[in-house]
């Protein structure tokens, strides 16, 4: 589970701005993006080849892992490690999914940088092998693992709106502001009378077989990114260690 927010621009300073939350059950830990399950992630980004994937996946909810390919985990590195553009990768892809027919169900976006090239890659049901591929146009978009991409549900339109005030006061100097969103919205439970897209509330797990007890669910991670057109990068994440507990790192570099 999760959202995601960001700014495929034709013009700007920016290429690519994002904001990301990923949502998941406390008994299956994902520390600083990665899944302890089968080391896959939810987001990367290539620091020689400019390119980039995220997905949103809502196989979370029933914590169905399996550890090749749950919920699409491993399709955002394998994008980073191959040579096909976007929609070449979707293609593939789509072919793969029709031969295996596992059952998962995610919505993956990949882009490549250099060939100015996004695809949105979206996989609707469990028992289903059907693909959409849908070339992403410029302009602010939001993802989300049961709408898929530019959703006009409640949550995505807050986040949308949200997030297109936020990129229009971005200036030379990004990462403060960066900090601010993903800390004051996207990972707060927010004031009284002011919505968030953050997720904390406590429930019982649908198998007792896996946890008995209550256990919380909600919002474990934070990401934030900037890609400028010059190819400096600055990125931010928020995450809760497998204490429960909060931690941050942030870090700029130049895609090569």
């Amino acid at each position: 589970m999760g959202i995601v927010a960001f700014n495929w621009a034709k013009e700007g300073n920016n290429r690519l701005t994002l904001v990301m939350n990923r949502d998941n059950w406390a008994n299956r830990q994902n520390l600083s993006g990665r899944s302890v399950d089968n080391n896959g992630t939810w987001f990367a980004i290539s620091r020689q080849r400019g390119r980039v994937a995220f997905l949103m996946s809502s196989q979370l909810l029933g914590d169905a892992v399996d550890l090749n390919y749950s919920g699409g985990e491993l399709y955002p590195i394998l994008f980073l490690e191959s040579d096909l553009s976007p929609l070449e990768f979707a293609r593939n892809l789509a072919e793969r999914e029709a031969a295996e027919h596992k059952e998962r169900t995610y919505c993956l976006v990949v882009a490549d940088m250099a060939l100015n090239s996004m695809v949105c890659i979206r996989k609707r049901a469990l028992n289903e092998t059907d693909v959409n591929i849908r070339t992403v146009p410029f302009g602010v978009h939001t993802l989300s693992p049961y709408y898929g991409l530019d959703s006009h549900s409640t949550k995505d339109s807050l986040l949308e709106n949200h997030f297109t005030q936020m990129i229009g006061a971005l200036g030379n100097d990004q990462l403060p502001l960066l900090q601010e969103f993903a800390w004051n919205f996207m990972g707060s439970p927010g004031a009284e009378g002011r919505r968030t897209v953050f997720v904390e509330f406590s429930a019982f797990h649908h198998n007792k077989q896996v946890f008995e007890d209550r256990i919380r669910f909600g919002t474990t991670s934070t990401t934030a990114l900037a890609v400028e057109r010059t190819g400096g990068v600055t990125f931010f994440e928020r995450y809760r260690d497998t204490n429960g507990e909060w931690k941050e790192h942030d870090f700029r570099f130049n895609i090569q």
